[in-house]
């Protein structure tokens, strides 16, 4: 498997530490707020990686973290006149809810960043004694950038380039514009702990730092380090300089880092007015819907989210969905001819599934694999509708592989696991509410349309038709009976 380290710019072999074993950290979200799209499209991808990584047969140790004290967490609750422990319980809940709305697997590990508080003390102490970080008057304690010769190793930028424009505010005591702070003297009616420099709470940076090379998730260095385009730098770029610091060993192999999403082309702000949470999006689209249109787009290139783009994500789910559903049908013929297929057809077939696998193979390319799975689908669709092919027993074949390589395609991706008449009906109702269609109207209309046509009353029964066609619903008869959809 190939992947893109951000470290490098560069694809490269993906060659565990410890042979069989995988250990990955993704930053999580700081749990002051409901999740939004960006949010989803990052736990995503490293959800997909984490099931790709197990279906090789890998062992793989999953850890993403909560930054459950932070200065929008308190903010907020000053705001709401909450207790901040409150708000962070409150928004780690609605975090697990969404997620498992999207089928995103819980973490192996979900360390918080106040159960850690000790070890990042500890980290603290550490390079204050060391020399690279330092504690000021006032109880703020700070990381010396330029201590660590390295900085700027992960996002390729020149230390003399940060500098230009960089100040040191009025009433800062740190000695250089580029350090940052890993522990902050608390405030009034902030929380805090107990440290050698006073009372205080850490930095961002830290906790992730002590969170990645805590022992008791798992030990550095970490296979895979990953999280949205966005950390590269400063946060992914200070972690790596305190914890080799202080451990003085390698933070991260790989660091992978996902592309943002945009609306209407357009970078999400709550001051623009387009911040979408995943539960404005629900509201609208079933989940899987959401899962597949975040999937449809290279992790690392930028996805604009619009109705538009959502629409064509449903059909196409649609479309697996129905071929499914048909394929299934079909497998209850008794009776099967030793018709042979065409030779291109039947060795298109046999190359898909491993083409499906070398897209992932090849730096996760969902796009690019979810295209086999449509080639798949297209020859199943193929050889159903052609009254010669499909009767026939490599037809069955086919229709049974299909039915596999779909179980294993949601064992990835989280898509088409459901079953297709449970999906497709599911997928009905919601466009009926979001379009105020009833469909007791529609079945009540249908029953009458049955009932003309038994009396061969089939003027009438054409006005009913009519009567449907105008709700935006199509009817279609079949050996089955009466089979309805929107247009």
């Amino acid at each position: 498997m190939q992947i893109f380290n951000t470290a490098s710019r560069s694809k490269e072999e993906f060659i565990p530490i410890r042979p069989g074993k995988v250990h990955m950290y993704v930053c999580g979200v700081t749990v002051y707020d409901l999740c939004h799209i960006g949010h989803a499209r990052s736990a995503l991808v490293f959800d997909v990686l984490v099931r790709f990584l197990r279906s090789k047969g890998l062992d793989v140790t999953f850890v993403r973290n909560f930054t459950d004290v932070d200065d929008k967490i308190i903010r907020r609750a000053n705001t709401e006149n909450k207790d901040w422990k409150e708000i962070a319980e409150t928004y780690i809940k609605a975090f697990h809810e969404d997620m498992d709305a999207l089928g995103i697997q819980r973490a192996d590990f979900e360390p918080r960043a106040t159960e850690n508080i000790q070890n990042i003390i500890s980290i603290c102490q550490t390079l204050v004694d060391q020399g690279t970080a330092y504690a000021t008057p006032s109880g703020d304690v700070y990381f010396s950038v330029r201590a660590f010769p390295a900085y700027g190793k992960l996002s390729h930028r020149d230390i003399n380039d940060m500098l230009s424009g960089a100040r040191v505010a009025p009433g800062e005591e740190k000695r250089d514009p580029l350090d940052f702070a890993i522990w902050k003297a608390a405030k009034p009616g902030e929380p805090y702990w107990e440290s050698p420099w006073g009372k205080g709470r850490p930095g961002w940076h830290i906790e992730c730092s002590a969170m990645s090379m805590s022992e008791k998730y798992i030990p550095l260095p970490l296979d895979i380090h990953g999280g949205g385009l966005d950390l590269i730098f400063p946060h992914h770029e200070n972690e790596i300089a305190q914890t080799e610091a202080s451990c003085h060993c390698q933070l991260a192999k790989y660091w992978m880092h996902n592309a943002f999403v945009q609306i209407n082309s357009e970078k999400m702000s709550k001051s623009l007015g387009n911040f979408k949470t995943i539960r404005d999006i629900l509201k609208t689209w079933l989940p899987e819907v959401l899962r597949y249109f975040l999937l449809s787009k290279h992790y690392r290139s930028p996805i604009d989210f619009t109705s538009e783009g959502m629409d064509d994500a449903e059909r196409a789910l649609s479309r697996v969905y129905q071929s499914m559903r048909e394929a299934e049908k079909a497998l209850t013929r008794a009776k099967w001819k030793k018709t042979a297929l065409p030779e291109d057809l039947r060795k298109e077939w046999d190359g898909l599934e491993q083409a499906f696998i070398s897209a992932l193979d090849d730096d996760l390319n969902t796009a690019q694999a979810l295209g086999h799975v449509f080639s798949m689908t297209r020859i199943v669709n193929r050889l159903l509708d052609d009254k010669a092919l499909r009767a026939s027993e490599e037809t069955r074949e086919i229709l049974n592989s299909y039915r596999e390589r779909l179980g294993r395609v949601a064992g990835i991706t989280g898509l088409f696991g459901e079953d297709p008449e449970t999906f497709l009906q599911k997928l009905r109702a919601r466009r009926c509410e979001n379009l105020h269609i009833d469909p007791k109207k529609v079945e009540e209309l249908l029953a009458q349309r049955l009932e003309a046509r038994r009396n061969k009353d089939f003027q009438r029964s054409d006005e009913i038709r009519a009567q449907i066609a105008a709700l935006g619903v199509e009817v279609r008869d079949t050996p089955e009976g009466q089979v309805w959809d929107l247009a």
